[in-house]
């Protein structure tokens, strides 16, 4: 007769210190036993000549198709994925071909070999849909391909693990190991997931919110991993955000993302980073960044007029720089900035590169010598301000060879953007200057004048200091 106790279950945990020399231990027999699973069955003097004939034609110029001619090859290419050296080989649809041609039913071994390599390389694939194309079918001749594998292989993966963990409002890694990838946590295809995974919380976010995932996702290996139909990940990052942002102002952790990423569209259309990122991106969301980098233009030509100052003890800088920043500003603050364009001394780039992150710079040109320069379109007007003693330029028509206009060149002598565009103008009859006011006496006044003069509807109380004000109301323009 056998008597049974009822106890209660005895729970109790073992510090870490106890259990890491069992653990480690346990980690290394692990691994010898994987590597004698996989040696099972490549011991045969055979097996070793076709592996070194399969790693012979690996090294050389040939297409490794060529050294593939029975069973034994097939398995020697199987192994040779689970090796270091698989980085070295090209799964293409020439390959896989050639692979069915021998062996129509494939082995379990190839199979797991070539699915391992894929969710470990992933987007690193040269012919992904080719590898992805001859999983599904060859999981499907064996009866290994399950609706959860089928939605891994599809194309897009990542983007079905992702949203499926969202919509099923499961954690990430426990989604990933209820559709069978418990065993393949590292590798390109579940960083991808995980990368994908990050924009339902941008998704989420509000407007003002500044939030850890805004710096994991200036991360190059993050923005630059695959999304789906050829896209990146940095695309959809890019559209959440400027999206989601308010079209007057973005908070400055936001535009931070969207310049490590993208930078500045303000740019060539045929440069490289245009190309790449910009090109993907609709225009009403570009003419939004514009808007914004306006706006940081303004802000770092400011601030490099304050440092300025401040550095050289100019007395008559300080005393014009709050005149000249509440009329800049004043025009933002009215909405009259259609776009801008920076030219920094290297001064200037010097002090703004020490003290904002290069990445999170607006693009700008340089300009020789000891003033910089600010480019601002207006409604049917464009002005060209600089630092120090810099006249305020302002012209009706511009061509689209005018030096601030041509951003095919990146440097510029001081000249060639004041006195010589004028010039430049006036020879090829488009037009010169309207006037050219210099920064003294009530030269905000004169400025406001002028814009009337030229059609720009503003509210001068927004751009002017209170005695350049009274001036303009007494020249008669109110």
């Amino acid at each position: 007769m056998t008597a049974k106790l009822n106890l209660d279950q005895l729970r109790f945990d073992l510090p870490q210190a106890v259990t890491a020399p069992y653990r480690d231990k346990l980690e290394i027999r692990t691994r010898e036993l994987d590597t004698l699973a996989r040696k099972s069955g490549t011991g045969s003097e055979k097996f070793k000549k076709a592996f070194a004939r399969f790693f012979a034609a690996l090294g050389s110029r040939g297409h490794i198709a060529d050294a593939i001619t029975e069973s034994i090859d097939i398995r020697a290419l199987a192994i040779a994925l689970k090796t270091r050296d698989a980085v070295h080989i090209t799964l293409d649809s020439r390959l896989l071909e050639k692979v069915d041609a021998i062996k129509p039913r494939p082995g379990s071994l190839l199979v797991e070999s070539l699915y391992s390599h894929y969710l470990k390389v992933y987007d690193e694939l040269e012919d992904l849909q080719s590898v992805e194309a001859w999983l599904r079918q060859a999981k499907t001749i064996r009866g290994e391909l399950d609706e959860n594998t089928a939605k891994i292989l599809s194309g897009a993966g990542p983007k079905w693990l992702a949203e499926s963990s969202h919509e099923q409002q499961v954690d990430f890694d426990v989604q990933v190991s209820r559709v069978g990838l418990g065993s393949y946590l590292s590798g390109r295809f579940l960083a991808t997931a995980k990368n994908i995974y990050y924009l339902e919380t941008l998704r989420t976010l509000r407007p003002d919110e500044n939030h850890d995932i805004l710096h994991e996702v200036q991360k190059p290996e993050v923005y630059s991993s695959l999304y789906e139909n050829g896209t990146l990940l940095g695309h959809e990052i890019l559209k959440i955000l400027i999206s989601r942002a308010d079209v007057s102002q973005i908070p400055e952790q936001w535009m931070n993302v969207i310049m490590a990423i993208a930078g500045d569209p303000r740019v060539s259309r045929q440069s490289e980073r245009f190309v790449r990122w910009w090109s993907h991106i609709p225009e009403e969301l570009i003419a939004k960044v514009r808007g914004w980098l306006s706006k940081l233009d303004l802000k770092l030509f400011l601030e490099a007029l304050k440092n300025f100052s401040d550095e050289s003890k100019d007395l008559d800088l300080a005393r014009m720089y709050p005149s000249r920043k509440k009329f800049l500003e004043g025009l933002l603050q009215q909405k009259l900035v259609t776009g801008t364009r920076l030219f920094l001394t290297y001064d200037a780039k010097r002090y703004l590169e020490k003290n904002y992150k290069k990445e999170h710079l607006p693009s700008f040109s340089m300009v020789e010598g000891d003033k910089s320069i600010i480019y601002i379109s207006l409604p049917g007007v464009h002005v060209v301000e600089g630092t120090h003693m810099c006249k305020f330029w302002i012209y009706k028509f511009l061509s689209e060879s005018a030096a601030v206009l041509n951003y095919n060149k990146s440097r510029f002598t001081y000249r060639e953007l004041t006195a010589g565009m004028n010039e430049s103008m006036i020879r090829q009859r488009v037009g010169g200057r309207l006037a050219e006011v210099t920064h003294n006496g009530s030269w905000q006044a004169k400025v406001a004048v002028e814009l009337n003069k030229a059609g720009v509807e503003f509210d001068p109380e927004v751009l002017l200091m209170r005695d350049d004000y009274m001036k303009y109301r007494d020249s008669g323009y109110l």
